[in-house]
């Protein structure tokens, strides 16, 4: 009898042991994980040609070409870019920057136009923020004197906007304003 009561202890503390072990711990998950991103650098230098010149971020790097630049962020895989031309007809100028508006328009973006005007220093022009999942651009610009120059430009990233980089495109939306803010013609 004795035995008997020493195997069924046995077996209680085994089955005991066993159900102890096999129960399911408490799950927590872990949050997703947040993006580390440096802002781009506050300190700034001046670009300059014979044409325009404007304040960069001295974490970005401006390339040119004849009438093309770009400013370059490499931090976030994105640009500013824009061309200076010679101003030949004003109100061809704006039609084609309204067409290339309207194609993002009709793929469903949300546009917030606002109205660059600095009589001062001769600077008018418009800023487009485009809202919207997989579009090319979030903004796009142009700048005039209105007598002699027209510049023409927008941010682009290595990849469409979607909301995997929206902290990136946020950040390069106010470095496209600082740029336009500083923007000023060489020879007024």
């Amino acid at each position: 009898m004795k035995k008997v009561v020493l195997v069924l202890v046995f077996i209680f503390i085994s089955i005991s042991v066993y159900l102890y072990f096999q129960k399911e711990e408490y799950y927590i998950p872990k949050p997703k994980a947040m993006l580390k991103m440096d802002l781009p650098d506050n300190n700034f230098s001046i670009f300059s040609d014979d044409k325009i010149h404007f304040n960069v971020s001295n974490s970005a790097i401006v390339n040119q070409s004849d009438i093309s630049y770009s400013i370059l962020y490499h931090d976030y895989e994105s640009k500013i870019y824009f061309s200076v031309k010679n101003l030949d007809n004003l109100d061809l100028e704006i039609y084609n920057f309204e067409n290339s508006i309207s194609v993002h328009e009709k793929q469903g973006a949300y546009i917030d136009a606002n109205i660059i005007e600095d009589s001062t220093e001769n600077i008018y022009g418009v800023l487009c923020y485009l809202e919207g999942s997989n579009i090319a651009t979030s903004s796009q610009f142009f700048i005039t004197d209105s007598i002699q120059y027209f510049v023409r430009g927008g941010l682009e990233f290595s990849t469409s906007i979607n909301p995997e980089i929206e902290v990136q495109n946020d950040i390069m939306k106010q470095e496209v304003f600082k740029f336009i803010q500083s923007f000023k013609w060489s020879d007024k």
